[in-house]
């Protein structure tokens, strides 16, 4: 059976969800870490400003931290690292300073903004688990804690994220 263009245009794509926890229950060791550094920055605020977070801090969770500024355009809310991690630049290549729609593919775009609607609708941080789909690399699973942050305290402007990544076993 051949499937025509007429076909190929109605098919949509459908990409495994990235599964949100409210719970924050947070299994990887620096995904925790990074959910108790922010807990402690916001001290019993609804999130901590931009400036109370200061890497320098968390020398150790560099390497997994990013900093995602919100930017709103005609066309929506557009996702710019302002800060990204080598553990995270390891698994979606240089990002840093880049408009996230520069370099995911829309559909995986598509998911992330998923992910970043949730946590400015709830104004509370989530932890996001599931595999990356970004070139292919379905076999790394990650888990990320994605928190709001704000430069005047009343918006949500940035997110503070700490990602674990790991291979999942193969079995033969």
């Amino acid at each position: 059976m051949s499937i025509g263009r007429a076909a190929a245009r109605h098919k949509s794509i459908v990409l495994p969800p990235i599964d949100l926890d409210v719970t924050l229950a947070c299994e990887a060791p620096e995904v925790q870490a990074g959910l108790a550094y922010w807990r402690e920055k916001a001290a019993g605020r609804p999130m901590p400003l931009r400036s109370d977070v200061k890497p320098e801090e968390i020398a150790r969770l560099l390497p997994h931290l990013c900093l995602f500024e919100l930017r709103k355009t005609p066309a929506g809310v557009e996702l710019f690292p302002r800060l990204a991690g080598a553990k995270f630049e390891e698994v979606f290549g240089p990002i840093h300073n880049k408009p996230l729609a520069t370099v995911l593919a829309p559909e995986i775009l598509e998911r992330w903004r998923g992910g970043a609607a949730a946590v400015v609708e709830l104004a509370a941080p989530l932890r996001l688990t599931g595999n990356v789909l970004h070139q292919d690399k379905t076999f790394i699973r990650f888990e990320i804690i994605m928190a709001p942050l704000s430069h005047d305290g009343s918006e949500i402007d940035m997110f503070f994220l700490v990602s674990h990544f790991e291979m999942e076993e193969l079995s033969f």
